[in-house]
């Protein structure tokens, strides 16, 4: 097949399957439409090799077989390819959105190429899977729920924590709930807390695994960023308090906090200078303007202003 699409709400079971389609091709040339669009991929897909190479054009987030649009010019552009693709290249589009089989170059596809939807197992499938997966270690079925739980039934954080699990211990070893509810927080609110503990002690790497997972979820990263904004307007207004001399007390009144809480505002404020959180609350307010005025994904501006902030 010349056209291929592959959706799944899974970003493991996708790159799974992708794998195994690519596997041996080296010539793989990668667009993403977050970054990319048709023109350039439509150009790249019909190039002719002068040594008839045959390659591979792949499009990551290629959403708009679902809820996203085209203009009418580029669908006439990737409805033309369509007809006539060139015969040494394999497209494939990839997206991990529900797609929409009532939309014209969906329905194509479908009809004339190949269309492969990889659903990830819920519910009752997906504890079977789990147990099995870890079928070699002692855990009982209120554990494994547990897990389930905590992870709120995604496939992919679920297989996460799988993977560190068989990281951390030997087969045979009994998994305990004490045990794997200090692996595994009971919640993705728990979860969210050590996020922005990543990034106030500038963690990048653990942020960065904690987002990627987060987003596999179809995470807001509004609320991330709110919850961040709160941390560093509470860090920012200690320093000034403390600037004027207020005591423990006055600033224990004034921010509204436990005394724990406290304490720790006192320490993530150690690793900054007070322009330095005035300078990324005022990138946050940039951040705030460019999503709601649509100039960028907010997706990736995030994790472009998280990798930013880090240089503080």
């Amino acid at each position: 097949m010349n056209i291929i699409l592959i959706s799944s709400e899974s970003r493991q079971l996708l790159e799974n399957k992708l794998s195994k389609i690519i596997k041996g091709t080296n010539n793989i040339v990668n667009y993403n439409m977050l970054e990319n669009n048709i023109e350039d991929i439509i150009e790249e897909a019909s190039y002719v090799s002068l040594f008839n190479e045959e390659k591979i054009v792949l499009v990551k987030n290629a959403d708009f077989f679902g809820k996203e649009k085209l203009k009418e010019k580029e669908i006439e552009k990737l409805e033309n390819y369509m007809e006539h693709p060139y015969e040494n290249t394999t497209l494939i589009f990839t997206t991990y959105e529900p797609i929409d089989k009532r939309k014209s170059i969906t329905k194509n596809i479908i009809d004339k190429y190949e269309y492969i939807e990889i659903k990830a197992p819920k519910n009752q499938d997906l504890f079977q899977e789990i147990k099995r997966s870890l079928s070699n270690y002692n855990i009982d079925e209120k554990t494994l729920k547990y897990m389930i739980d905590s992870c709120l039934g995604n496939y992919d954080l679920v297989i996460n924590e799988v993977t560190k699990i068989k990281d951390y211990f030997k087969l045979g070893e009994t998994l305990s709930m004490k045990i794997i509810k200090e692996i595994i927080p009971s919640n993705i609110d728990d979860n969210i807390f050590k996020f922005i503990d990543y990034v106030i002690k500038k963690d990048l790497k653990n942020a960065q695994s904690f987002l990627e997972d987060f987003l596999s979820i179809k995470g807001d990263v509004l609320q991330l960023m709110n919850m961040l904004l709160r941390e560093y307007r509470l860090i920012l207004y200690y320093q000034l308090l403390s600037k004027k001399q207020s005591s423990r007390s006055e600033i224990l009144h004034s921010l509204k906090l436990q005394d724990w809480q406290l304490k720790k505002v006192i320490q993530e404020s150690s690793s900054y200078h007070i322009e330095d959180i005035k300078d990324i609350i005022r990138k946050i307010g940039e951040f705030d303007y460019h999503i709601k005025s649509g100039k960028q994904d907010k997706n990736i501006a995030f994790q472009s202003f998280l990798i930013d902030i880090m240089q503080y």
